[in-house]
């Protein structure tokens, strides 16, 4: 009935969601005032310069001194406020994906028959996103190897403190299983996007993104390992222009990529493609990768329409999709040759957005998505092998609508996001030939008794409303309060109010900054095998004799506090402690012998943390740029598996905690570039330390249930170098780029993971040289 009952108000609502709220890239109002006495001035001529901008934009203030500009893209820009009987006034600052910035402007009188132009330096509003959050550009993703740029995963691991490598590649924020929840122009998709689930997204496409992993406002929902809001390229920002990338390495780390962009008039486009190989596509579980070729694409081309000075329209398409052989060990390739297990993945997605400015105080944005998506997995046929077969697709149609309202200095915003989901899944799993190798080499047994076989189909969904207002108290004080609502049903049914609350406070208009927040998350099941996860497939193991029943939604807490402090105008650092306390908490399953992956709840879960960040955007005159991130992390699971599929028994019978498989004490990661500006010259180097996850359960607290005391993996510590050059220079762009790239230095090729007796070591790549040219046209 619940079910039914969210069809028809989808449905229903979806019919009138364009006439009630949006969703916008973002934007800059404020006012301006006179220096003296602060009272309004109007009339005042208000501009706004950037490199993201086709055209220089003009603005005149109302009686009231405001002044608004929307539907900006991320970058730099200048707001610069003239008036004949005042003095110019100048601010630069950085806009954030997706951001609203309130900035007042104070002119002093013009002295008589003198002419003075007045420059202001830039002054930070106090921002609520977490110290640890980090906005990535379109420069810094073209400063990777290529090859590292074919995911995202990849790219974000780096990005902020807290980023945890874990078993098969995935990524682990502040030790959360669930991956970065990843907004495009404001739509979030429930695909998980690491390779081995989805097609992926394409990293050539980010234009801006805000990799977050705390102070999130109320319009964020689903995931919460992190977020990363990103804003994808537009023709706007390019002059008819385009490129041609080509890399070569070892290990067949090839690629090839393309783009082409530009605006005529009103209308603006952008495509590009790109096509990857490796023949090292997963971590494999040996040192040596055996049967680990993969090869995808992504393809991405986006339009842009300025209809008028009040309605924008935009539309994205993107196709993505892998083929790859699934890794195995070496003792595989000797006992079981014929054991050859491969994958498929393919996604085609579609985003339409309709934007109406009503008022420089008022934006409505109103966006009309759908995806397809498959993961087909090929089982290995080999006496001694596990027989494992799994399709799943899922289609996704939605419609997200907010509506912002600018009033003095609150920032209110109201949203909707309706979602039809509708997953279908194929299981055929027979562990039988795994059983024999098992017997034949003393190997751990396996508890599964007979072949598992599921086909399902389901229609289900989440609707969700939101309400928030970022407001400026003062010129020191910025408060972000919100509420969300989630009501979702698939493979069950569930609803939930999510409060948020952040704020920040500047000491000083140039120090320090106090960060606060208090963040409640509700997560509903993963979309990977949620129909799997959520059949009771713990029937089929013996000890436990009965179903644990579907996958849980997750429901969380987080608490955070930080500090950020300017050591200089181009250098600042931030330092954050969180405590994140949450009940039913997932983890994926990995069936014995194969990649198929489901979930399985835990009783609850415990998180607290400290994490540091250094930040140097670029210091000019020594063409010196650098980050350091550093996070001291713990993260408690505790038994008894509540809900869904696990094949390790203890699990399920035992009380306590233990040390969650993300756990990792030390994590570092660093970068240090040099460029020489007039030889276009530049080098860099990229260091990460880890200390080590798990590989083993804890002993239990309050039971008399024997359990081994954890041992970690090696501590790990790699280096990735690049030197390149940016020939024929035409003002800040280059004609011709050649890098090239030394990964992992030293050649440590440490066991990344490992996380029980059933999954196998994964181990890290080995020293890869590779090289790139890029010619712009």
């Amino acid at each position: 009935m619940r079910k039914s009952s969210l069809l028809f108000t989808f449905s229903s609502v979806l019919c009138f969601v364009s006439l009630v709220f949006p969703q916008g890239e973002g934007g800059v109002h404020g006012s301006v005032v006179a220096k003296e006495d602060g009272s309004p001035l109007a009339n005042v001529k208000v501009r706004l310069e950037g490199s993201s901008l086709a055209e220089v934009l003009d603005a005149n203030t109302g009686e009231d001194g405001h002044f608004g500009f929307q539907h900006l893209l991320p970058g730099d820009y200048s707001l610069v406020a003239e008036h004949e009987e005042f003095m110019e006034e100048r601010v630069r600052f950085t806009l954030k994906p997706r951001e609203e910035q309130n900035i007042t402007l104070s002119l002093s009188l013009r002295p008589l028959n003198v002419v003075v132009e007045v420059t202001a330096e830039s002054v930070s509003l106090p921002s609520v996103h977490s110290p640890s959050s980090t906005v990535l550009d379109e420069r810094q993703l073209n400063s990777f190897p290529l090859a590292q740029r074919n995911n995202i995963p990849d790219v974000v691991i780096a990005a902020a403190p807290g980023m945890i490598r874990g078993h098969d590649d995935f990524v682990h924020v502040r030790g959360s299983e669930l991956a970065l929840n990843t907004f495009i122009n404001g739509v979030s998709f429930w695909e998980n996007p690491h390779s081995v689930f989805s097609g992926g997204f394409s990293p050539d496409a980010i234009q801006s993104a805000n990799v977050m992993t705390g102070g999130f406002s109320a319009e964020y929902g689903n995931r919460f390992g992190g977020v990363l809001d990103v804003v994808t390229r537009s023709g706007f920002s390019m002059d008819n222009e385009g490129s041609l990338s080509f890399g070569i390495g070892t290990a067949l780390r090839h690629n090839l990529a393309a783009e082409y962009g530009g605006h005529v008039g009103k209308i603006a486009y952008y495509l590009s493609s790109s096509g990857f190989e490796s023949a090292r596509f997963l971590s494999p579980p040996d040192p040596r990768s055996i049967h680990n070729t993969g090869r995808g694409s992504h393809n991405f081309f986006q339009l842009d329409v300025n209809a008028n000075a009040n309605n924008f329209l935009k539309l994205v398409l993107m196709g993505d999709g892998s083929n790859f052989q699934i890794p195995k060990a070496a003792l595989d390739d000797e006992v079981r040759p014929n054991a050859n297990a491969s994958q498929r993945t393919r996604a085609q997605t579609s985003i339409f957005t309709w934007s109406h400015v009503f008022s420089k105080e008022t934006l409505l944005n109103t966006s009309f998505y759908q995806r397809w998506s498959r993961s087909l997995l090929l089982p290995a046929v080999d006496p001694l092998s596990a027989t494992a077969f799994s399709e799943r697709t899922l289609l996704t149609t939605g419609v997200k609508s907010d509506l912002t309202r600018l009033l003095g200095h609150h920032t209110f915003k109201g949203g909707i996001d309706l979602v039809l989901l509708r997953p279908e899944e194929q299981l055929f799993y027979d562990v039988e030939g795994y059983r024999r190798l098992t017997h034949q080499l003393h190997l751990p047994h396996v508890h599964l008794t007979e072949p598992i076989q599921f086909t399902g189909r389901v229609t289900g969904g989440q609707i969700s409303l939101y309400l928030q207002d970022a407001v400026q108290l003062t010129s020191h004080l910025t408060v972000d309060a919100g509420l969300r609502y989630d009501q979702y049903s698939l493979a069950v049914s569930d609803f939930h109010f999510s409060p948020r609350f952040n704020v920040a406070y500047r000491f000083s208009e140039k120090g320090a900054m106090l960060h606060g927040s208090y963040n409640h998350f509700f997560a509903p099941p993963p979309i990977e095998n949620v129909m799997v996860g959520s059949a009771g497939l713990t029937r089929f193991i013996r000890e436990i004799g009965r179903s644990l029943g579907p996958v849980q939604s997750v429901v969380e807490n987080q608490f955070e506090l930080g500090l950020t402090h300017p050591l200089h105008p181009q250098v600042l650092v931030g330092l954050t402690g969180y405590y994140r306390t949450g009940n039913h908490p997932v983890h994926t399953v990995l069936f014995p012998d194969s990649r198929i992956y489901a979930y399985a709840n835990f009783d609850r879960e415990r998180a607290y943390g400290v994490e540091a960040k250094m930040d140097v955007p670029e210091l000019n005159k020594l063409g010196l740029s650098g980050y350091l991130n550093y996070a001291l992390g713990r993260v408690y699971f505790y038994n008894p598996v509540t809900a869904g599929f696990i094949p390790e028994v203890h699990h399920a019978v035992d009380i306590g905690r233990f040390l969650a498989p993300m756990d990792q004490t030390h994590t570092l990661n660093a970068g240090f570039t040099y460029r020489h500006q007039r030889s276009g010259l530049w080098t860099s180097l990229v260091l990460e330390y880890g200390s080590g996850t798990p590989t083993e359960m804890e002993e239990h607290e309050g039971t008399e249930v024997t359990a081994a005391v954890p041992e970690r993996v090696s501590p790990h510590f790699t280096q990735n170098f690049s030197i390149g050059v940016d020939l024929l220079r035409k003002s800040e762009k280059s004609r011709f780029s050649l890098q090239f790239n030394v990964e992992n230095l030293t050649d440590n090729v440490y066991k990344v993971a490992q996380e029980n007796i059933f999954s196998p070591g994964q181990f890290y790549t080995p020293r890869v040289f590779s090289g790139s040219l890029k010619v712009r046209f």
